[in-house]
């Protein structure tokens, strides 16, 4: 739901009058969770168990002939601690001390950031931090979005885009939607590579200060490079999407032991899903194909998922499983990491419910190895369940 803040504005410039118009939305999440990653166990409070804690501002101006500016403002926060919403970072060098406390500082307009400009005859053109087409085409996917019950996560997650870069947005993008053509949507997102390190040498490491990726932001030194071609369809109870997305961190420089290095790796994801709703029922389908390229070494994967939700009265029960194969290498050629998760809305109101998740993911083929002192080997197997609450508004 929606509050808005000013509700009509008029603005009389050379006789056109635009109309404008600034909302404010989000939604809290929090609740109990236990997490089992590979033998390691932990549980407490915690968010984001159904959905990510934001708060939004969205910006809307008519102005007339059927043009209209838009702009988002969106936060992400962790609704159950302060400090990694506060902090302050502890450490000014790249040298982590054993033991040391290191602080997120800050997390204001994270999320979502951008201006656009949206017409009948070229569709809808935004500037910014923009949400990429591949995040629309998982999460038709399944009915967990990329919460618990979806498997992703950036550090271990089954959905193998998130591995190198990132499926979520890029910055320094600009992404065109075109105009519907029988519910048929067009998709181009571009967000430059830049290459122009600072070296440590250059900066002084004398100082503490090494470069880093997106040092500076407003037109960064160094950052990937991220380009999607897609295709939408919605049209009755049908909905598709496609979606083929290419990012590249070769000669990127970044942080390594300490210097400056320079990338090496290349990923290409394709992904494809399908719904179909039946009254109460909804049946989802998707496919993924990624291919990751690091000097000479090419790797792949192929993920399937399927995703069923029915609908009984205040209640909204889910269910999806899929499986994720390794096409390389030797020890693990063929096998495959299996995703099975369930859960349920109990809604309260139109933005409030109740929730309970279960997700299980049987690493079979290995793909939740990742460089980390989580990474535990006595265990195939990672759980995750939660019970919380999410507040919406």
């Amino acid at each position: 739901m929606k509050k808005t803040l000013v509700a009509i504005a008029a603005l009389t410039a050379l006789g056109a009058q635009a109309q404008s118009s600034v909302t404010i939305d989000g939604l809290f999440d929090a609740g109990y969770q236990s997490n089992n990653y590979k033998g390691t166990k932990i549980s407490g409070i915690n968010g984001n168990g159904s959905s990510t804690s934001q708060l939004n501002f969205r910006l809307n101006q008519d102005l007339g002939g059927g043009l209209k500016a838009s702009a988002r403002l969106e936060t992400d926060f962790n609704s159950v601690a302060f400090k990694a919403n506060t902090g302050v970072a502890s450490v000014i060098s790249n040298v982590v001390t054993t033991n040391s406390v290191q602080s997120v500082a800050g997390t204001f307009g994270n999320g979502e950031v951008w201006v656009g400009l949206e017409s009948p005859s070229f569709g809808n053109i935004k500037l910014g931090s923009v949400n990429m087409n591949t995040l629309t085409t998982t999460g038709m996917m399944q009915p967990f979005g990329t919460a618990i019950g979806s498997g992703y996560n950036t550090s271990g997650g089954i959905l193998r885009g998130d591995t190198t870069a990132t499926t979520v947005r890029d910055e320094n993008a600009i992404r065109w939607d075109s105009p519907a053509f029988n519910g048929i949507t067009g998709v181009v997102y571009y967000s430059a590579k830049q290459t122009n390190p600072f070296t440590a040498t250059t900066i002084g490491s004398s100082s503490g200060y090494y470069a880093q990726q997106q040092g500076y932001n407003g037109f960064a030194y160094d950052k990937q490079g991220s380009q999607e071609y897609g295709l939408n369809y919605a049209n009755g109870p049908i909905q598709g999407s496609l979606t083929r997305q290419t990012q590249s961190l070769v000669g990127v420089g970044g942080l390594t032991s300490g210097a400056a290095s320079t990338g090496s790796t290349a990923t290409t994801l394709t992904s494809m899903a399908g719904a179909y709703t039946m009254g109460d029922i909804k049946v989802s389908l998707g496919t993924q194909k990624n291919i990751t390229t690091q000097g000479t070494l090419a790797t792949n994967t192929n993920y399937t998922v399927g995703g069923l939700t029915y609908t009984s009265g205040p209640i909204v029960y889910m269910l999806s499983n899929g499986a994720i194969t390794q096409n390389y290498g030797t020890t693990y050629l063929g096998k495959k990491s299996k995703l099975f998760s369930m859960g349920a809305n109990y809604n309260l109101s139109k933005t409030t419910f109740l929730y309970v998740r279960s997700e299980t993911i049987n690493d079979d083929a290995n793909i939740l190895a990742v460089a980390s002192t989580l990474d535990i080997t006595t265990s195939g197997k990672r759980t995750r369940t939660a019970v919380g609450l999410t507040v919406g508004f």
